[in-house]
């Protein structure tokens, strides 16, 4: 499988949710809503709200609030997840996810603190999506110069739901929903829109956070309204949780997480048929309390067609866990890598024989009789990597019409790597059929 740079993915899936178009070389009309007057903020807080519009519910002073989401995965509407959320202060509060991955119970009351969770790792996007339901401060944080940001403060989306993803503003999209604000931040991509007030607060009811392309989670928030005299019940902890039972989570310097690695961090790069061969290529890793790596996504690549083999090497890397305060926890950053497609394997391409001694379930294509002459030859390309899988084909020479049926056949072929001095290598090789 090909994957597609996280920049180009993104704006796919945003314009996936509106109507793209090509802006007229006019100034855009923006709808303005008068907003209540707001009281005066720290200047922390004035930079974090000219950033992107999503207000902060869990600020000091903030109305009490109760909050329902469900979370859909991709094209499925049915609920992979709910959050719900009960906050009266910020010292007093109560949360509880439920979904198939992880589910959590977590209430704060006072100085104590209760938490129950079923699994041991909080997935990136759920973890992200929570977070940004009631506070965005902690996706602001994560934004680095240099990552995509189209918001209403640097002109590139307004009110009237117009959504420009190009510095010229020419290449545009539009959705029903109104103001739609996308922030880029590595490993936290949250597309934010449908504002509507809360108090003198503008909240996003819904926010679509992006993996990858055709990867991504949407959280809509089903009920927020004000929290009027709650029970005590709600907020009672019989027994608090012990700080090395709760979960946390740091994002590392690219430094500090390569310094956990317990080996070095090397990728046995494939050997791609065309394209860039040297360069650059970036992943947003995360990993768990043990030190194990739970996700791997992709940032930036000369090469996209080296993902799919770069981060199944990733997700066997090992590491060790993070500590925070003499507690093991939950680690992410980026990871850097030379990328370079002929740094590994034979110089050479393989030859059909020797290719064919390094395959199994060898199957033949079937073409119509009448297709071709009978001893038409049709050749194709492939590339195998270390772990043996094909990550590409690719046409060759003869006719046109013998295409799919031999891509057909080599679809079912089961390749080993290629072995040097002990170790599996990549390689490419040619197949030629031999049309009977």
């Amino acid at each position: 499988m090909q994957v597609r740079p996280l920049f180009f993915s993104v704006v796919v899936a945003l314009a996936a949710m509106g109507t793209c178009s090509v802006a007229q070389d006019v100034p855009d009309e923006e709808v303005v809503q008068k907003q209540p007057k707001q009281p005066k903020q720290p200047k922390q807080q004035k930079q974090q709200d000219q950033m992107i519009v999503q207000g902060t519910l869990i600020a000091p002073g903030s109305v009490p609030f109760h909050l329902k989401a469900t979370i859909t995965a991709g094209n499925d509407s049915s609920a992979m997840a709910t959050v719900e959320v009960d906050w009266e202060t910020p010292d007093r509060w109560r949360r509880t996810i439920d979904s198939r991955e992880f589910s959590q119970t977590l209430i704060v009351n006072g100085n104590k603190v209760f938490e129950a969770n079923s699994g041991d790792y909080f997935p990136l996007g759920l973890q992200t999506l929570v977070t940004t339901l009631v506070d965005p401060k902690p996706l602001i944080d994560a934004y680095k110069p240099g990552d995509l940001l189209l918001t209403k403060a640097n002109g590139a989306s307004d009110e009237s739901g117009r959504m420009c993803y190009d510095a010229a503003r020419k290449i545009c999209g539009t959705n029903s929903l109104g103001l739609r604000e996308f922030v880029g931040a590595a490993g936290h991509t949250v597309d934010l829109m449908n504002y509507k007030d809360f108090h003198g607060k503008r909240i996003a009811r819904r926010l679509v956070y992006t993996a990858s392309a055709g990867s991504y989670l949407t959280a809509e928030v089903t009920d927020l309204t004000k929290l009027s005299h709650p029970e005590a019940s709600l907020f009672a902890i019989s027994e608090p949780t012990a700080p090395g039972m709760r979960m946390s989570n740091v994002i590392l310097p690219e430094a500090e997480l390569r310094g956990l690695a317990v080996e070095p961090l090397q990728i046995i790069w494939p050997q791609e048929l065309d394209g860039t061969a040297k360069g650059k290529a970036s992943f947003y890793v995360a990993l768990d309390r043990e030190g194990k790596v739970r996700e791997v996504l992709p940032l930036k690549t000369v090469n996209e067609r080296s993902n799919d083999s770069a981060i199944r090497q990733i997700l066997r890397m090992r590491f060790k866990p993070a500590v925070k305060g003499g507690l093991a926890v939950q680690a992410e950053g980026i990871l850097t890598f030379d990328l370079n497609t002929r740094a590994f394997g034979p110089a050479d391409a393989l030859t059909d024989a020797e290719a064919r001694k390094l395959a199994t379930n060898i199957v033949e294509p079937v073409v119509a009789p009448g297709t071709v002459p009978p001893g038409t030859v049709y050749r194709m390309w492939l590339s195998v990597d270390s772990d043996g899988i094909v990550i590409e084909r690719a046409p060759g020479e003869g006719p046109a019409q013998l295409f799919e049926p031999c891509d057909q056949a080599l679809k079912q072929w089961h390749f080993s790597p290629i072995m040097e001095n002990g170790l599996p290598r990549p390689y490419r090789a040619q197949i030629i059929f031999h049309i009977r």
